[in-house]
């Protein structure tokens, strides 16, 4: 069987090609044996607290990256410590670590792998805090927002964080429409034992994708009762939605009042140094080539929409060099390998204009005023207006209207989708011109 040693070293040597060499020496240099080895965790020390953190911050998802794909006959953790972790845990290898955890959370999901910024502090500083004190501090925790923006990672991020706290806490991190599957299988062999003991004495429960019980009252029923059990237990519940619970469809009111009795907070479109963030971080992390900033820039600039959008453009450029064997990114090449992806856009971005454009003609007003700030009565209304076309003609989420409309905010569209939707049932003029819009489009 491969020693923990040899699996650090190997893990160590792979780093050490993947890294530029300042950044190696900078976490790596000293870190060269392992402390121990217990029950598949193999714990590492480190020389301070800082070289911890960074570590934890910077490179556990490549480190995990590496395990996952490695295989040395057997499953492990690297755990970096300190000899004050050691001292404050009183670390007895035969009694103070558990086995390791069980859950089906993705390791890569921590805090530290999650780029904040404005459009996400607030979700990310409420998600440390209920980590911290599960069940205590807001219960459930509501994170809502567009595809792609990181919800289900901050809410595995929690899971992770309580795991590595207490390896014992029972975690249930389920999709929402796997919940729907795993009542309905129980229903056919009418045994819901399967059931039962995949939810019940849950520690934590983390529900992604909670709109995907729409209109299912079975799951809905089942899904209360096990919400309630969590409550009465005063055990932890985070939800993601693409919605605030007050604009979910087809959902049992008795349901959508309790989301709302804990705390709810959106994630929006990162804004362009948020962007960049990520991207100087994922191409640390997936390639050794240098990716100059005026290619990270342009990437930055077209792909706005969310964080996977941003990583599958870099990972084009990226993969793109390795076909071409080119071992130098400029933004021209990158221009290149990105073309398709960039003419795609185009066709859609030109009629977004022209809904733009129209709405403006038929008002007076021009599509600066639209796109501008302006609370003016005679410009919020034809606003208004191009939100809840781009959202009922064109399907957009709202964090892509936003974007066109620049950047107002994943809360500010929806409120205007819905006002516009339910005007246009007592107001004969207002529909007639939203109509005539349309027709012209």
């Amino acid at each position: 069987m491969v020693s923990g040693q040899e699996i650090w070293n190997d893990v160590r040597e792979t780093l050490k090609k993947k890294l530029a060499p300042t950044t190696f020496n900078q976490s790596f240099e000293n870190v060269t044996k392992i402390d121990h080895e217990e029950n598949g965790v193999i714990f590492i020390l480190v020389d301070s607290e800082f070289i911890k953190h960074n570590i934890n911050r910077t490179h556990m998802e490549n480190i995990n990256n590496i395990i996952e794909k490695k295989n040395y006959g057997r499953k492990v953790k690297l755990k970096f410590i300190t000899e004050n972790d050691k001292q404050a845990q009183a670390i007895k290898p035969q009694e103070a670590f558990t086995p390791l955890r069980s859950n089906n959370l993705n390791l890569n999901y921590t805090f530290e792998s999650f780029v904040t910024g404005e459009s996400n502090r607030n979700a990310f500083l409420s998600a440390s805090k209920v980590a911290d004190t599960p069940g205590v501090y807001v219960n459930p925790l509501y994170i809502f927002g567009g595809v792609g923006l990181g919800k289900t990672h901050l809410m595995q991020a929690i899971g992770n964080y309580i795991s590595d706290m207490n390896v014992e806490n029972k975690i249930v991190y389920v999709q929402a429409n796997d919940f729907v599957k795993d009542f309905q299988q129980g229903t056919m062999d009418k045994n819901m034992k399967a059931f039962d003991d995949k939810y019940d004495n849950a520690d934590i429960l983390l529900i992604d994708d909670i709109q995907m019980l729409s209109s299912k009252p079975g799951s809905q029923n089942q899904f209360f009762n096990l919400f309630q059990s969590m409550m009465d237990r005063s055990k932890q519940v985070v939800i993601t939605s693409d919605v605030p619970p007050n604009k979910l469809n087809g959902f049992m009111d008795r349901l959508t009042s309790r989301f709302q009795m804990g705390y709810q907070v959106n994630i929006n479109q990162p804004d362009f140094p948020q962007r960049m963030q990520i991207l100087r971080r994922k191409a640390a992390e997936k390639t050794q080539l240098r990716v100059p900033d005026d290619v990270l820039s342009y990437i930055a600039e077209i792909f706005t929409d969310n964080v996977r959008e941003l990583e599958g453009a870099l990972n084009r450029v990226i993969v793109y060099c390795d076909l071409t064997n080119n071992d130098n990114i400029t933004l021209d090449f990158a221009k290149e390998a990105l073309d398709i992806l960039v003419k795609s856009r185009n066709p859609q971005e030109t009629t977004y204009e022209s809904c733009i454009s129209v709405v403006a003609n038929a008002y007076g007003i021009s599509t600066i005023d639209i796109l501008g700030a302006s609370r003016s009565a005679k410009i919020v209304l034809p606003r208004h207006i191009v939100m809840y076309i781009l959202k009922k003609k064109y399907g957009l989420q709202y964090t892509k209207i936003g974007a066109i409309l620049n950047g107002k905010d994943h809360t500010t569209i929806m409120n205007g989708v819905d006002r516009i939707e339910n005007e246009i049932k007592t107001n004969e003029e207002l529909k007639m011109a939203v109509e005539g819009i349309m027709k012209k489009l």
